[in-house]
């Protein structure tokens, strides 16, 4: 039952992203608020080992085992991130990780954490984590693919068209879905990535079926592509 209910919220977190969403500015992710569980020892440190043993009794009691306390702490922090408090949400997804970093949802909270603060490399990097532990949705595809152009648009020129190529693989991925609402959102993922990737004729032709399949109009997309076009 919790993994639907996840597999919903994860859902409404997608579609949350067709809105412009308000990026938070100059939030400190070195800061050790911020710091992934996964990233740091805290073998060496017997406070942090008295509080996590703490943390996943009281947990796994609450919820009778450890994966299902880790979907519970999930959906927390899913929650706090769909409020902007970024930082009480990543407190959710490390004791999650505590409790069984099995869990891909914990991966895609984090990716969509760092891809909020502007850190597309680093948000790669977990939704490619998330990917590993098994997450397949097509809208999970279509971030990912469309965060992938992000990073890649960082990088050397070298680096670039082999980036640019595995994002359009995802995209690809994302297609195989029957829900015509998810193709929109992915061929409208796929039309920001291209016009990142300066392949204009190709955003404009998958912005226009994303149209054609209900997807919302971009008025400000549709204008860059014609002003790029012209130039």
């Amino acid at each position: 039952m919790k993994s639907i209910i996840l597999k919903k919220l994860f859902i409404r977190t997608g579609l949350m992203l067709l809105i412009s969403i308000p990026v938070l500015a100059d939030i400190d992710t070195n800061s050790e608020a911020f710091q992934l569980y996964a990233d740091t020892d805290r073998s060496q440190k017997p406070e942090l080992i008295e509080q996590d043993n703490i943390l996943i009794a009281k947990a796994t009691h609450t919820f009778g085992t450890r994966e299902h306390a880790a979907e519970g702490y999930v959906e927390r922090g899913f929650n706090f991130y769909s409020e902007d408090k970024l930082i009480q949400s990543m407190e959710y997804f490390n004791q999650a990780w505590l409790l069984d970093n099995n869990n891909a949802y914990i991966y895609l909270g984090y990716g969509l954490i760092f891809k909020k603060n502007k850190q597309p490399c680093t948000a790669t990097k977990q939704f490619q984590k998330a990917n590993e532990k098994g997450l397949k949705e097509s809208g999970f595809f279509a971030d990912y693919a469309y965060t992938l152009t992000e990073c890649a648009v960082t990088k050397e020129k070298s680096q670039q068209p082999g980036l640019f190529q595995s994002s359009n693989n995802l995209h690809i991925l994302a297609l195989e879905t029957p829900n015509k609402l998810l193709q929109a959102y992915v061929y409208h993922s796929w039309a920001k990535s291209f016009f990142l990737q300066g392949n204009y004729l190709k955003s404009h032709e998958m912005l226009e079926q994303s149209k054609t399949l209900g997807g919302r109009n971009d008025a400000a997309l549709e204008k860059s592509i014609q002003e790029k076009s012209q130039n």
